[in-house]
């Protein structure tokens, strides 16, 4: 174990780790409410452990030609924040293949998110404390024991590393880690999905000029590029902005659910924007939407059958179904169904998924048909 708290010292880690075929990382850090400060970063290439003092360093550029390296694989434990914290504060280019552990597990049996200490004992017989898992990583100097128990978080991932990727090859899902975990850590590009109506369950209660401006929010919205369009307010946000109908920015401002800075910022052009859709409405433009029911026995139904074949479907593969099959994707794999029948639905299971779960998803479709229509 070595600490790392001066720039000779962070370059001499970064000439020794250069070049590693894996690098075994774990972070410390503190959260507010506004953003995480990174305290402390734990790396290894497997035998000498770096606690590299993110707080007195400061500048950590030297590292990041180590951590983007096109032939390094990153090997952490539920790295989910660890990864969006270390491409934001080293400003990476490019993310590495990503060997996470309780990904790793959770493609071999139905246990999705599980601690450090029990995979290390499941998979290694290994027994750990977490005696400073509450500490606080901001104070300097760090005491002994608060650094031993930071060096102990990577200590064993190279042989968790390795059983894992075993048993995972004795299952042809190597491959699966690493799709999946650039799935679940890494920040998706895909752009929030376009709104209609439907995505308004109290739309039916507008009257005509606030449906009139509800529409322009929404052809506003859908035409927004998809950065911007993750930065505006949620949708019941702009049907709170349709009810009220502001005719200042101001106001736009004032309405629960807009984010002080876009109010600010944008509030004005929404205003703008709703002042002129409420003036150009017509009566004829207006269509009653009756208000959809809360529950009906067939979807009911349907949302049985589906949480029987996730079920089914993962318990065949010996796959947590939170991993494999997350709502998300069983949603849309529902939606797909009733929309376009089976070659639709099993379309929605895409890349690792797909070569996971489509056989098995397919079969149980043809032989436990779903009650539609009925």
């Amino acid at each position: 174990m070595r600490l790392v708290d001066s720039p000779p010292a962070l370059e001499r880690t970064a000439k020794e780790l250069a070049g590693a075929e894996q690098l075994f990382i774990d972070t410390e850090f503190e959260s507010t409410r506004e953003h995480r400060t990174l305290c402390l970063l734990q790396i290894s290439r497997g035998e000498t452990i770096y606690l590299v003092d993110t707080l007195r360093l400061g500048n950590l550029s030297a590292l990041a030609p180590v951590l983007e390296a096109e032939a390094t694989e990153w090997v952490l434990h539920a790295g989910q924040q660890d990864v969006l914290l270390l491409l934001e504060r080293f400003k990476l280019k490019r993310t590495p293949p990503i060997f996470d552990t309780q990904i790793a597990w959770g493609l071999l049996g139905p246990e999705p998110s599980v601690s450090l200490a029990y995979l290390q004992f499941r998979v290694l017989g290994l027994r750990a404390g977490k005696a400073h898992q509450a500490d606080d990583w901001k104070r300097r100097p760090l005491p002994q024991s608060q650094l031993e128990y930071a060096a102990g978080d990577i200590a064993h991932l190279p042989e968790l590393r390795a059983e894992l990727g075993a048993r995972l090859r004795s299952k042809q899902r190597e491959q699966c880690v690493f799709d999946a975990g650039r799935d679940a850590l890494v920040p998706s590009d895909d752009p929030p999905p376009e709104l209609n109506l439907d995505s308004f369950r109290n739309a039916w209660q507008l009257e005509p000029p606030n449906q009139a401006a509800l529409r322009a929010l929404m052809d506003w919205y859908n035409g927004l590029p998809a950065h911007k369009r993750a930065q505006a307010p949620a949708p019941k946000t702009l049907l709170a902005i349709a009810g009220r109908l502001p005719e200042e920015g101001q106001d736009v401002a004032r309405i629960k659910g807009v984010p002080m800075g876009w109010g600010r910022r944008y509030g004005d052009q929404i205003a703008a924007l709703v002042v002129k859709a409420v003036n150009g409405a017509r009566a004829g433009d207006f269509v009653p939407i009756d208000p959809p029911p809360y529950a009906t026995f067939e979807e009911i139904r349907l949302d049985a059958y589906f949480a029987t074949l996730r079920a089914e479907v993962c318990a065949m593969l010996q796959v947590a179904p939170e991993l494999a099959m997350p709502t998300r994707v069983l949603r849309r794999l529902r939606a797909a169904l009733l929309a376009g029948g089976t070659g639709e639905a099993l379309a929605e299971l895409e890349g690792w998924r797909a070569d996971l779960c489509r056989a098995a998803v397919a079969e149980h479709l043809e032989t436990h048909p779903p009650p539609l229509g009925s």
